[in-house]
């Protein structure tokens, strides 16, 4: 890795990485936590670690080939391979195809792909080339501005994106790499204590959360 990519690398983690985390865990928390939404999510998660397709190579079920290879190049500049494999590197791009098909209606669907049409459109007009043929630092600036809504993207486009980004960091923390090497993991935080002082003659345990 050169001194640019990672001062790159470095860049993009504090900017996109920490603000996603917040995001998702207030205003996208009760979107993406509806029980279709997380079965839809871990069925694909467990699917797609199987058998990962990190290079689209067909059609997806709401992008085209060429969109996916265009969301792949996204998804690596918002969360970045560092010390840990990056978005791009978990299918990220894999899982908000399947995401938006299952749990979206076609109005949202239509706005994620006229958002990339747009990045598209926008790439060309300021360095003559598609997104996925920029340089990294060309795509992190084209986004930024994008994020700030500025420039060429209006704040109607900023809002579009930010779903995307919200998407990115849900399928993001969802994987195996985000909730167990990048993020600290404990099945029970703060660890197990399984002795509780028990005298024979007191009453047992019972749970609010039974219902009979």
């Amino acid at each position: 890795m050169t001194k640019d990519q990672k001062t790159l690398t470095d860049e993009s983690k504090r900017k996109f990485v920490k603000g996603l985390a917040l995001l998702v865990g207030s205003t996208a928390a009760t979107a993406f936590l509806t029980t279709k939404s997380m079965s839809v999510a871990l069925a694909h998660t467990i699917e797609s670690e199987k058998t990962i397709a990190v290079e689209p190579l067909t059609d997806g079920k709401v992008f085209s080939l060429n969109q996916l290879k265009q969301l792949k190049s996204i998804c690596a500049i918002v969360i970045p391979k560092t010390d840990t494999l990056g978005a791009a590197e978990v299918n990220t791009h894999g899982f908000i195809d399947n995401q938006l098909f299952h749990c979206y209606d076609k109005s949202a669907q239509e706005k994620a792909k006229q958002l990339l049409s747009l990045i598209n459109v926008v790439a060309e007009k300021v360095f003559s080339q598609s997104f996925i043929a920029l340089k990294q630092t060309q795509q992190f600036e084209l986004l930024t501005e994008l994020d700030l809504g500025i420039k060429n993207f209006s704040s109607t486009e900023r809002q579009d994106f930010k779903l995307l980004k919200q998407l990115i960091c849900f399928g993001y923390y969802t994987s195996e790499v985000g909730a167990s090497q990048e993020l600290r993991y404990l099945a029970v935080p703060g660890g197990y204590k399984g002795s509780i002082a028990y005298e024979k003659t007191d009453a047992s345990w019972g749970s609010q959360g039974l219902y009979y």
